[in-house]
C-alpha cells in the first residue's frame, strides 16, 4: 500500500517537472532559432550595405563639375586645384574630397577591360594625380555610370562594376561618384545596377566613399543599402533649380542619417568665371540650407581663382559645425509660405517652380536639432523683389523643440543677438537667408 501511496504523490509532481522542463526546452530552441534569424538578418543587412565605416558626417570636399564641366580636365588643372585648396588651408575646416567628375576616360584596355584615362590630359595616368593629390593631405575623387556611357559619353561602368571597382582602388580613390545616364530608370534595375557597384567596392577592401547620382527622389528609401549618399533632385544650376532641390528635399528627413545622406546636389559659387554661378547671397544661402539639411558639402565655384566672397562662405566655421553635427539629424520645416510641393507632386510630374519656371515670392523657416541641444535656424526669403519680415514667433520655437525663452545667435555676424520669446529679421529679397543658432534661455 505504501508504494503505491507514494506513486501516488509523485507521479504528479514527476508529470508537472516534465512539462516544465519540456516548456523551458521548446522556449530556449525558440529564443535560438529567434536569435539566429536576427544574426541572419543582420548578416544580410551588412552585406547589402556600403560596409566602409564612411560618411559618419556629411561629405566635404571639392568637385570639378560646377567649376570646369568638361573643359581643361587634366593633371595639370587637377594638381593645381590640389595645391589650392592645400595653401587655402581647406582641410582644417573638413573639406577633404578632391572629386574629378566627368571627362577624363577615353576608352578601355582591349585586354585587361580597364578604363584608360585621357593619354594627352593624364600622361602619367590618374594613380599619379590621385598620389599628387593625397600628398597634398587631400582624398581623391573620381567618377563613372551606371550605364552603357556617362553623360558625356565616355565609357562607363555597365558589366564592368568589378573592374573598375578595383581599378579604382588600385589608383588609390577615396571617393567614387556614379551617374545614372544612358541607364535604365526602371527603380528595381537601378537599385540591383547600383548594389553591383556597392558590391564591388566593398570586395576591394578599400574604404571608397560611394556617391549615387541618379538625380529623383526615389533613391532616398533604399538609399542607406546602397550608398553614402543619394543625389534626390537634377543638378543644381541656375537659381530656380537650387530652389527645386530644396523643396524636393524638404520631404525626405526621414531617410538622412550617419553612414547615408540625401544628396541635392553640388554648391554653386558666385564666380562669374566658373561653368555656371549665382548670387553671392544665393550662393551663401545655399552653403547655409545645405547645412541646415545634413547635405554633402561639395564646393562648386572657380576653385583656381576663388572669389574672396565665397572664400569667406565656405570657410564658416560655425555654419560648417552645423552641417557636420554628430547628431545627424536633416533639417526640416517650421514654418512654410511656399505653395505646397509634396512626393506625390513630385511623382505626379508636378514643378516645384511656378509658371515660366520663376521661383515663388514666398519664405521658409527650416530647422536643424544640434547634439548639444541647441537648434540651427535658417530663415529664406524667396521672393526677388521684396525684403520680408520672417517671424519665428512662441509656436515656432515650440515647433523646433525648444519652449518660452531662447538665445540667439546670427552666425554669420557671429554675434548673440539677446534673448527673445518671438524673434523676427528683415530678410533681404531673392534667395537671402538668415541663418541662426536658438538656444534654451
Amino acid at each position: 500500500l505504501l508504494p503505491i501511496l507514494l506513486l501516488a504523490i509523485l507521479l504528479p509532481i514527476l508529470l508537472q517537472f516534465f512539462l516544465s522542463y519540456r516548456l523551458l526546452l521548446l522556449r530556449m530552441m525558440r529564443s535560438v532559432v529567434v536569435v539566429a534569424i536576427i544574426a541572419a538578418s543582420f548578416a544580410a543587412m551588412v552585406a547589402e550595405c556600403v560596409d566602409n565605416g564612411l560618411g559618419l558626417t556629411p561629405a566635404m570636399g571639392y568637385n570639378t563639375w560646377n567649376d570646369f564641366r568638361c573643359n581643361d580636365i587634366n593633371a595639370t588643372n587637377i594638381m593645381a586645384v590640389a595645391d589650392t585648396m592645400a595653401r587655402l588651408n581647406l582641410t582644417a575646416y573638413g573639406y577633404e574630397y578632391l572629386n574629378v567628375d566627368d571627362c577624363w576616360a577615353t576608352s578601355r584596355d582591349p585586354n585587361t577591360h580597364r578604363l584608360i584615362p585621357d593619354p594627352v590630359a593624364f600622361p602619367n595616368g590618374m594613380k599619379a594625380v590621385a598620389d599628387y593629390v593625397h600628398s597634398k593631405g587631400l582624398k581623391f575623387g573620381i567618377y563613372t555610370d551606371r550605364g552603357n556611357l556617362t553623360c558625356a559619353g565616355r565609357p562607363a561602368s555597365l558589366g564592368y562594376e568589378a573592374i573598375d571597382a578595383q581599378t579604382f582602388a588600385d589608383w588609390g580613390v577615396d571617393y567614387l561618384k556614379e551617374d545614372s545616364c544612358y541607364a535604365s530608370q526602371d527603380h528595381d534595375t537601378a537599385f540591383t545596377e547600383y548594389g553591383k557597384m556597392r558590391d564591388a567596392l566593398n570586395a576591394t577592401g578599400r574604404p571608397i566613399y560611394f556617391s549615387l547620382c541618379g538625380w529623383n527622389d526615389w533613391y532616398a528609401p533604399p538609399g542607406y543599402s546602397l550608398g553614402n549618399s543619394w543625389r534626390i533632385s537634377s543638378d543644381c544650376n541656375l537659381w530656380p533649380t537650387v530652389y527645386k532641390a530644396i523643396r524636393v528635399n524638404e520631404n525626405l528627413y526621414s531617410y538622412a542619417r550617419p553612414g547615408g545622406w540625401n544628396d541635392p546636389d553640388m554648391l554653386v559659387g558666385s564666380s562669374p568665371t566658373a561653368a555656371v554661378h549665382n548670387t553671392p547671397a544665393q550662393a551663401r544661402t545655399q552653403f547655409s540650407l545645405w547645412s541646415v539639411m545634413a547635405a554633402p558639402l561639395l564646393i562648386g565655384s572657380n576653385m583656381l581663382n576663388l572669389p574672396a566672397y565665397d572664400l569667406e562662405t565656405y570657410t564658416n566655421a560655425e555654419v560648417i559645425a552645423i552641417d557636420q553635427d554628430k547628431l545627424g539629424f536633416q533639417g526640416r520645416l517650421a514654418f512654410n509660405s511656399c505653395p505646397a510641393f509634396t512626393l506625390d507632386d513630385v511623382k505626379s510630374g508636378k514643378q516645384a517652380l511656378g509658371p515660366n519656371d520663376v521661383v515663388p515670392a514666398c519664405q521658409q523657416i527650416w530647422y536643424k536639432k544640434l547634439s548639444n541641444g541647441n537648434v540651427a535656424v535658417n530663415m529664406v526669403n524667396y521672393d526677388a523683389f521684396k525684403t520680408a519680415k520672417i517671424t519665428c514667433d512662441s509656436s515656432c520655437i515650440t515647433a523646433i523643440g525648444l519652449s518660452g525663452t531662447v538665445n540667439v545667435r546670427d552666425v554669420w555676424a557671429h554675434k548673440d543677438l539677446g534673448s527673445f520669446q518671438s524673434f523676427s529679421s528683415a530678410v533681404a529679397s531673392n534667395g537671402t537667408s538668415t541663418t541662426l543658432v536658438f538656444s534654451q534661455a
